[in-house]
């Protein structure tokens, strides 16, 4: 009976493609077991990860704010994901630009925003999801430390999230976050962040000599439960001290499980490939 048991188990594998089958061993790498229980207790607190997981689109507006962006101080998008695939559309209304990841390459028509594309199509989606990136594959999970942060009102779990090699275009394995989990409510009220993607660096000026740029200190100010899931609505960007504001983010209007444009898949003739890359020259 065993024998049969593991003959049927191997052909049932054979028949599964290798993405099929990376799909099943894929996800994060804990420190320990109390890392594992603490993350798991933060899905359970945003809706549960199944529950995420089935949504089929996601689309939501976002407004940021910044002293930083000179006479214009606003950026708003209009953007949506296919959530199996992660590619994605957006509409900047304000300066008349458009982005589309196909998923595999970024381009764009009259770009006005002066991020790298390949890096800025994933902002938003890691901002309002990353309770629930935490369990995509090559991530690295570390052991909880419970502190008193004076930029939280109750105490918080603090685990550092990395990753063994860049998740997704336009990021780094250079990226990191010091994730801030509400100890009474599980709730990611925050988190410390460093951002790796070449381009981005030498878009910022940081000097050749450091990997990342960071780090900065991003808190959940509001969460909202749409339909079940929670998600950061009003966020702040400040040094890691809270002395310099770099950043007020607003995302509303969010929509699941829409019909998901493919036309805006197909590539214009105007449009532009972003060709930069996470290594820096």
């Amino acid at each position: 009976m065993k024998r049969l048991y593991k003959i049927s188990v191997f052909v049932i594998l054979c028949g599964l493609s290798l993405q099929q089958l990376s799909a099943m061993t894929d996800g994060p790498t804990y420190a320990n077991k109390k890392s594992k229980e603490v993350i798991e207790k933060m899905l359970v607190a945003h809706g549960g990860y199944d529950k995420w997981k089935s949504l089929k689109t996601m689309s939501f507006k976002t407004v940021m704010h910044s002293e930083s962006l000179g006479a214009l101080r606003f950026w708003i998008t209009e953007q949506s994901f296919d959530m199996t695939t992660r590619r994605s559309y957006q509409d900047w209304p304000l300066i008349g630009s458009k982005l589309t990841y196909d998923g595999e390459e970024v381009w764009t028509v009259n770009w006005r925003n002066g991020n790298p594309p390949n890096h800025q199509h994933y902002v938003w989606f890691y901002y309002l999801n990353l309770p629930w990136l935490t369990q995509d594959a090559n991530v690295k999970l570390g052991k909880p430390e419970k502190i008193n942060h004076k930029a939280f009102e109750n105490e918080v779990y603090k685990i550092e999230m990395g990753y063994k090699q860049a998740p997704i275009l336009g990021k780094s394995k250079n990226d990191t976050y010091i994730l801030y989990i509400d100890a009474t409510t599980f709730l990611l009220v925050g988190y410390e962040y460093t951002l790796g993607y070449g381009a981005l660096l030498d878009t910022l000026n940081v000097p050749k000599d450091q990997k990342a740029y960071g780090p900065a200190l991003r808190v959940n100010n509001y969460i909202a439960e749409i339909d079940g899931l929670k998600f950061p609505a009003l966020m702040t960007t400040s040094d890691i001290e809270q002395k310099q504001q770099f950043g007020d983010h607003v995302a509303y209007d969010f929509k699941f499980n829409l019909s998901f444009d493919e036309s805006r898949m197909k590539k214009p003739s105007n449009a532009v490939v972003d060709t930069s890359t996470d290594i820096r020259k």
